[in-house]
């Protein structure tokens, strides 16, 4: 590991020292004496714009080299500026972007005069009501979908969870569990980095307006590593191109105890770029829990029927910073960290009647139930980016670094009562798990990019990725005589899991026509062991995986594009699914792992078309995947009455379908998004000998209509409704939910404030049933309906997302939409 580092900062070096010396070279003579001038106007009546916005970048690289604004007379002029070749972007709020491209600054001509620059308005009138132009919601390319988080109003004090919600291949059920084309089994980038957390754990926490746009990325290329069996959801966080202090300040609060903050500040200058943010969250969910179990014994059945309560409460703290250090034109050095804390609780509680038909003895209890779980976590990352004289190439190498440590201590306790339901001082039984958990992670990756013609490009990089995680479990018994906590060593264990994981990767982009195309071969070496206390000898797992990738986009017209695509994925088990380690849940129910656990590999297919016009879109998506060694939860009844749930390697499970989604602008007023998936889902394998084979045809939908009031006042109704779906063992019942958001801007865009209803109806639930032979189960979580939540944003310096790149608005200062 040393080693890797010592490599990686010599070449750093290197690379530094020779650009330094090169423009040493270049610019002996240069006093930085060129300057760009001009004028801009309002193009329909010639009259000066005041503060509007001036950038000037590098023609080679993009990277931007000053702005300014325009004087009460519209004039502006930008100097210091080296001898070379610019272009200019002009820009302001409400206006069409201007660009001045093939600026040289010379000593025969150290001054370009842009003259008169004139600005198209882009908004227009209809009925008094002044309607400003929008990005749109969701945007395509060639390998993903983009979600724009400014238009998405519910998100507002909000995490990425709540942007989600109404996206295209994603659905996120009442809890907040995310899932990508029906699976929980993604992978969670941020900024292309690896998240700390995982899955939608990192998703719930980070908030929204920190999030310049989302990347959902089904079938990712063979330069992104292949976990997860759905594809990638890539967070690309905010930060500010232009010189000086921006930033952005949110509130929340809500109904029944929900409160939310943030910061997100950037400081630039020429040379430097200093960002950071802090983030905070203390929300309270309530809800109501419902099951119902029911055994098989000749002519006896046996029913335990629970109902109760399930709360939450999720406290969270992040602080992050980072610096830019732009060493030269081309290379630039980046040293960022994060450091966090989560603490959750969920206490819960109900009563139990326990009976059974033909009618015996009845049992009735109260039972208490109440976890606590806190994770402290920090990561580092280091990397180098070095542009070379061709525009796209390039080369980045990166160093990460994360620790994480937590623990869960759980409480099950169950009073007896009498058929009211009153309860008595006498415990059924009480037991406690503490489980201790410390995790580390460090990644080593190298990219190099080389376009060898204007559209054809050549990508080739490798990684080194080392994971260890030691958890150990302490299962303690209740002694009421002496009221005490008994270590029980049967259900007690240590694990030591660690993985390592080494990879190289290579791409091959290029264009004929109309026809673009994509492919790419990724190989992965792998070593797993797990130890555990209680197994006789470690669990190992040693194979080298290939993992191709194709993709095709073909223009068909100016405004209809096919795109195709295949991609070989891998799901690996976690810690948790491989522990051997009985997990004892309550007296009913007993977990445990499976340390011979196999990876799920899955080939999937796409097959896509996409039709925009004016500032609309329709596309439809086909799709089909194969998942081999599926993973999947076993639920048995033991002959002592006690269910015991295992992971297990199915044979196979296959997902066929389309979505339909579209974002149509009826009017300048009013816009809708909306998208239909409609999938056929089968599953296949033997469980104890009999087949699990079954399907179901799955239909989920969501919408999205923006009403825009004003100028500064928007209302917004989302619908969403997941159809049921089978599992190994049950299926997962219907779900449907409604909200409600209106937005109004103050000062100019500076100050937002929103309000969102969440669930106005009150039909958010989420119900499960399993069944097997010898017994059924059902269960159902509901949680509170119409959950007000309001939030004041404040925007300093007209905060603004960084836009580096020719076309992509440059230095926009209209407050990023939020």
């Amino acid at each position: 590991m040393k080693r890797l580092l010592g490599i990686f900062l010599l070449f750093s070096i290197c690379i530094f020292y020779s650009n330094a010396y090169s423009n040493t070279l270049t610019n002996v003579d240069d006093d930085k004496s060129g300057r760009i001038k001009g004028i801009i106007v309002e193009k329909n009546s010639g009259q000066p714009m005041e503060f509007a916005n001036v950038a000037v970048y590098n023609a080679s690289s993009s990277s931007l080299v000053s702005g300014g604004i325009t004087d009460g007379k519209g004039e502006f002029e930008i100097s210091g500026l080296h001898m070379g070749e610019y272009y200019l972007e002009a820009n302001f709020i409400g206006f069409e972007k201007s660009v001045i491209e093939d600026i040289v600054i010379n000593r025969d001509n150290p001054t370009f005069n842009s003259g008169k620059i004139r600005l198209s308005n882009s908004s227009v009138e209809l009925e008094g009501v002044n309607v400003v132009a929008d990005k749109a919601q969701v945007e395509f390319k060639l390998d993903k979908k983009v979600v724009n988080v400014s238009q998405v109003m519910s998100a507002i004090g909000g995490t990425a969870v709540e942007v989600l919600e109404n996206t295209p291949s994603v659905q996120v059920d009442l809890e907040g569990n995310v899932s990508l084309r029906g699976s929980s089994n993604f992978t969670v980038l941020i900024d292309g980095r690896p998240s700390v957390l995982s899955g939608s754990d990192a998703l719930r926490q980070i908030p929204a307006s920190a999030i310049e746009n989302i990347e959902i990325i089904t079938n990712p290329s063979a330069k992104y590593e292949p976990d997860g069996t759905t594809g990638i959801i890539n967070l690309v966080m905010k930060k500010n191109s232009l010189n000086g202090l921006s930033g952005i300040v949110n509130a929340t609060i809500g109904s029944n105890d929900k409160y939310r903050g943030d910061v997100t500040l950037n400081y630039r200058t020429e040379k430097f770029n200093f960002f950071g943010g802090v983030d905070w969250r203390d929300d309270t969910f309530k809800g109501g829990a419902h099951s119902l179990s029911e055994t098989y014994s000749g002519d006896t059945t046996s029913y335990i029927k629970i109902d109760g309560d399930r709360n939450f409460n999720r406290q969270g703290k992040n602080l992050k910073s980072g610096i830019d250090w732009f060493v030269t034109d081309k290379s630039t050095l980046s040293l960022s960290g994060e450091l966090g804390r989560s603490d959750n609780k969920s206490t819960g509680g109900g009563r139990t009647h326990e009976y059974s038909v033909p009618a015996s003895d009845e049992l009735f209890s109260i039972s208490e139930e109440e976890s606590k779980r806190d994770n402290k976590f920090y990561s580092g990352t280091l990397s180098f980016q070095h542009k070379f004289n061709n525009e796209g190439h390039q080369l980045d190498a990166m160093a990460f670094y994360s620790r994480e440590k937590g623990s869960d201590n759980e409480i099950e306790g169950e009073l007896l009562a009498d058929e009211n339901f009153n309860r008595t001082p006498d415990y059924i039984e009480r037991i406690s798990t503490l489980e201790n958990e410390k995790e580390r992670e460090f990644r080593f990756k190298l990219d190099y990019a080389y376009p060898f013609s204007k559209d054809g490009k050549l990508e080739a990089g490798l990684l080194s990725r080392l994971e260890s995680d030691v958890e150990d479990l302490a299962f303690r018994d209740y002694d009421q005589s002496t009221d005490s906590w008994i270590i029980n060593e049967d259900f007690s264990s240590e694990t030591d899991f660690t993985r390592n994981i080494h990879a190289v990767y290579t791409t091959f982009s290029n264009k004929l026509a109309d026809f673009q195309y994509m492919a790419g071969l990724r190989g992965e070496l792998t070593h797993r062991e797990t130890k555990n206390t209680n197994a006789e000898a470690p669990s190992q797992l040693n194979r080298f995986d290939l993992f191709p990738t194709v993709h095709f986009s073909y223009q068909l017209e100016d405004n209809i594009e096919l795109m195709s695509s295949y991609s070989r994925r891998i799901n690996r088990p976690r810690g948790r699914d491989l522990d051997p380690t009985p997990n004892y849940y309550n007296r009913y129910t007993i977990r445990f792992g499976n340390p011979d656990l196999k990876p799920e590999y899955t080939n999937s297919y796409e097959l896509g078309a996409i039709y925009r016009f004016s500032r609309s879109y329709v596309s439809l998506d086909a799709f089909h995947r194969i998942t081999n060694n599926k993973i999947d939860r076993v639920e048995t009844l033991g002959e002592d009455g006690i269910y015991y749930l295992n992971t297990d390697n199915f044979d196979k499970d296959y997902s066929t379908g389309a979505e339909l989604s579209g974002n149509i602008n009826f009017t300048k007023w009013l816009m809708v998004n909306a998208s239909v998936s409609l999938y056929h889902y089968r599953i296949t394998g033997d469980l104890n000998g009999e087949s699990i084979d079954r399907s179901s045809n799955n239909l989920s939908s969501r919408m999205n209509t923006t009403f825009k009031i004003s100028d500064n006042s928007r209302l917004q109704l989302q619908g969403f409704f997941n159809g049921k779906t089978v599992s190994a063992q049950g299926e997962r019942k219907a779900m449907v939910f409604t909200n409600i958001s209106y937005r109004q801007d103050f000062w100019d865009k500076k100050l937002t404030a929103t309000l969102n209803v969440r669930d106005i109806f009150g039909t958010g639930k989420f119900e499960n049933e399993s069944y097997g032979a010898d017994f059924k189960r059902w269960s159902q979580w509901k949680h509170e309906p119409r959950t007000f939540m309001l939030t004041l944003s404040y925007k300093l310096n007209n905060f603004k997302e960084d836009r580096n790149s020719r076309g992509e608005g440059g230095m926009d200062m209209d407050g990023g939409e939020f």
